[in-house]
């Protein structure tokens, strides 16, 4: 923050327009009958005068630099972790930092945590600013219909998960557990049951936001439709989202799992997720993955299957349309385990079995491909790959994972959703590849090296694709890496929107030039 002394900036601002329970400066401060708390990591955000920021409640600030998925975050210093507990306290923070703006230029820096699982450096965090840590944020819960349910950003999907599984309920929510909803509701994240209710975004039925002003808003398609239409898919550019209410859906165990491969199968399985990719009409209740992993232990790629058929009220265990993948000799992972991880469970278990927080803290990088569904290129990408990744495969810890995955146009058409994604169904079907490689924290050294490798090797994807005719632009945000802005890879009409309903809601950019953590928009 170029030298930019927190103690000073907090104890010299003039008072502010007061609201509900006194001035947003009493509230910052942690005045008497407010729920704020801020603490510290040196003595620079630390005042006898302002009770509640002290250095000596050392364990909250560590306990919440150190939680983050990734080992690239973990390490960044904030100068100050906020930890508010309601949406007044998070809007007496934005006040209070936005009015630093205008004292300052272009400082008081700050970064929005919600489940901080975004694993690029700085997505959530940033060095000698503040943080806004949305882990105490209340969560009202489950409606009495069971048919809402209302939770904080920092709400771990297999939380949600658990509370609605006794009801024979689920939400479409992230695959894997760890997860946030706040990140991925507003990246428009993808889900098992995306192929018949959408994207994650499109089943929130209300966002509670608080604004740069700092007035806290309700987004939803009576209030502010513009900004929730926006929120949907505008990632952390409009305001700190506070509390969520998601649409819940009928959903029961359902049959699915893991089944492992030997390598030498995956063409096979290449040729039979295209054909099933292309299918038409699409099985909405098949989702369908192909995992190739390469790590440091065997030097060499393993592939899994997972296979999720998620109808239930009964489970049809086996469905013929997985029968190509089912068909194939399953060889275990090493001796003793088990060949496939199949049978009827429920959601929550389903997210847990793809855990990644279970491999150890690690120093994560996620990116992403798409193209149009073609055998050849797969192999193409993954020789690609393979060569690529030799000069790293040796660190410590080092570990890739390659998640392909079908975008049918039954799930990127949306059938009519209001979402900031733009008209993605005219890319037709697509796979993605959720490109996932972790190192051990003593390979730090490597990560320019790794990232500039990455950024080659997709470089001579995007060559080979435009040659074999397979080339497209779909970005998935809740998967890519800093320099896969998703919002270059939308239609200009839907980004031109998405500027101007931030400039309307945040009209100084509070959002854009304090807030460097996330993808930015487009200054237009």
């Amino acid at each position: 923050m170029r030298g930019f002394n927190i103690q000073q900036f907090l104890t010299s601002l003039p008072r502010i327009s007061p609201f509900v329970g006194g001035s947003s400066q009493d509230h910052f401060h942690g005045a008497s009958g407010s729920s704020w708390e801020a603490v510290a990591s040196s003595s620079s955000c630390v005042s006898p005068a302002i009770p509640r920021l002290r250095s000596d409640i050392d364990t909250a600030y560590s306990s919440s630099v150190g939680s983050y998925f990734s080992l690239k975050n973990v390490e960044l210093q904030p100068s100050c972790v906020a930890l508010p507990r309601s949406a007044e306290d998070v809007s007496a923070a934005i006040r209070t930092l936005s009015l630093g703006a205008h004292v300052w230029k272009d400082q008081c820096q700050f970064g929005i945590r919600g489940g901080g699982h975004t694993p690029f450096k700085g997505a959530a965090s940033l060095d000698g600013g503040i943080v806004l840590d949305l882990i105490h944020m209340p969560s009202a819960g489950l409606s009495p219909d069971h048919e809402t349910i209302t939770v904080s950003p920092s709400t771990a999907w297999d939380t949600v998960y658990d509370t609605l599984a006794p009801y024979n309920r689920s939400a479409v929510g992230t695959k894997v557990s760890g997860v946030g909803v706040g990140g991925s509701a507003t990246a428009c994240g993808v889900s098992y049951l995306s192929f018949r209710y959408g994207y994650i975004c499109d089943m929130v039925e209300n966002f509670e936001v608080v604004l740069a002003t700092g007035d806290i808003v309700n987004a939803n398609a009576e209030n502010n439709p513009d900004l929730w239409k926006a929120l949907r898919g505008g990632g952390n550019n409009l305001g700190v989202v506070t509390a969520l209410t998601l649409k819940t859906v009928e959903q029961g165990p359902f049959w699915g799992g893991q089944t492992f491969h030997s390598f030498d199968l995956r063409k096979k399985v290449f040729a039979a997720h295209v054909e099933l990719a292309n299918s038409y009409p699409y099985d909405q209740y098949a989702h369908f993955m192909n995992t190739l992993i390469l790590n440091n232990n065997t030097r060499s790629w393993a592939m899994a299957n997972s296979l999720q058929y998620t109808k239930s009220d009964p489970p049809v265990p086996e469905p013929k349309v997985f029968k190509p993948f089912l068909d194939l000799p399953q060889t275990p992972l090493m001796p003793g385990i088990p060949p496939n991880t199949l049978r009827v469970d429920e959601m929550p278990n389903y997210a847990r079995e793809y855990d990644a927080s279970k491999f150890g803290p690690k120093r994560w990088s996620f990116a992403m491909y798409s193209f149009a569904p073609d055998a050849d290129f797969m192999e193409e990408f993954v020789q690609m790959t393979d060569e690529a990744m030799k000069p790293f495969v040796g660190l410590p810890g080092f570990l890739l994972s390659l998640n392909l995955q079908a975008v049918p146009t039954v799930m990127s058409e949306r059938r009519g959703a209001v979402d900031s994604l733009g008209p993605i169904q005219t890319q037709g079907n697509v796979i993605l590849i959720h490109w996932a490689l972790a190192v051990d924290e003593e390979a730090w050294e490597h990560d320019n090296d790794i990232t500039n490798a990455m950024q080659e090797l997709f470089a001579a994807a995007d060559k080979k694709a435009k040659k074999m005719n397979v080339y497209r632009t779909y970005t998935q945000a809740t998967y890519a890496d800093y320099w896969q802005n998703p919002f270059e890879a939308r239609s200009k009409s839907t980004v031109e929107e998405l500027v101007r309903t931030s400039k309307k809601y945040d009209p100084l950019r509070v959002f854009q030039k304090q807030v460097p953590g996330g993808f930015k928009l487009p200054e237009l």
